[in-house]
């Protein structure tokens, strides 16, 4: 997840370069920070007419449930499908991943929720939810567990009813229990992290990558892009080639799931990550979006049509 702003950068960029051999050694190089960056501080190196990103972590998102070893197995894996750009090396102690740049540009959530081009975000998920598996899994429902747990640690100024809306999981959970699809997963799959390169959506950022349900997958698109009702079938009609009552529930539901991630996830950020973004008033607005997926009266019925599967 990544966002204007960053929190403590564990390693300079300097120090960065000079570990890597192919930058280090470079005859003509330039530097140049990227934007974005809660959880990671990204730069472009430009080296003997190549270009590199080179990410470096920020401190204490582990905390947010991010495996940086697991991240670079991930991403090796994705590359091989041609989504994930190629990875050229990791330094595992300082946490710095560096890949091949990938010239493009990030279109907007508006853009984005067009058929044609969803058409080709599945078509970039399809190639990555066939390829190689990940190394581990994720399930949004114990990484909420988990940041739940955080959040109260270091004092968030969680709502007061957040224990009620963690209990409404458990009615969610228990209802997708059968039917997952489980596959090669990305997890994160908002507007900086999917770029245009005039060929083919690629996707960097593969921070919560792992196993897991390619409808949580959708979800989460779905979610960061305001997809409507009617949308949200083209999503899946795109996706499987016909919707279900099923999987159309699968998915309204876990796009309320997916609400709920992102609150947490910005409630752990408040008093874990030292920056100046606006924690509290993202998660904020992701709570808000949840208690009002939650009050659609269709629910019920989203719960009983997943329980008979997709």
């Amino acid at each position: 997840m990544t966002a204007p702003a960053a929190g403590v950068m564990p390693i300079s960029i300097e120090e960065a370069i000079a570990r890597i051999p192919l930058l280090a050694e470079a005859s003509a190089l330039a530097v140049a920070l990227l934007p974005g960056g809660i959880s990671n501080f990204n730069y472009r190196v430009d080296v003997d007419g190549e270009s590199f990103v080179v990410r470096i972590a920020a401190e204490d998102t582990a905390l947010f449930g991010v495996d940086r070893q697991r991240e670079y197995r991930c991403t090796v894996a994705a590359s091989q499908t041609g989504v994930a750009p190629e990875v050229i090396t990791f330094l595992p102690d300082v946490e710095v991943l560096v890949t091949r740049f990938i010239s493009g540009r990030c279109p907007s959530a508006d853009e984005m929720a067009r058929p044609e081009m969803m058409a080709r975000v599945v078509e970039s998920m399809h190639r990555y939810h066939s390829g190689p598996a990940f190394e581990g899994s994720f399930s949004p429902f114990r990484a909420l567990e988990e940041y739940l747990r955080i959040a109260r640690q270091y004092r968030a100024p969680l709502p007061p009813d957040v224990d009620r809306m963690h209990q409404r999981l458990r009615e969610i959970e228990a209802a997708l229990r059968g039917g997952a699809v489980i596959r090669p997963c990305h997890n994160d799959l908002w507007e900086p992290n999917l770029i245009d390169d005039g060929t083919r959506i690629r996707i960097v950022d593969w921070e919560y990558a792992g196993m897991g349900d390619v409808y949580f997958d959708l979800a989460n698109f779905a979610v960061h892009h305001n997809l409507s009702d009617t949308q949200d079938e083209g999503l899946l009609r795109s996706y499987f080639g016909e919707v279900t009552d099923g999987g159309f529930a699968r998915l309204k539901l876990l796009k309320i799931v997916a609400e709920l991630r992102e609150a947490m996830w910005y409630m752990v950020g408040v008093n874990v990550l030292r920056t100046e973004f606006d924690f509290l008033g993202s998660a904020t607005t992701h709570f808000e979006r949840y208690g009002h997926a939650l009050d659609d009266r269709r629910v019920p019925a989203w719960l009983a049509q997943a329980l008979l599967g997709a």
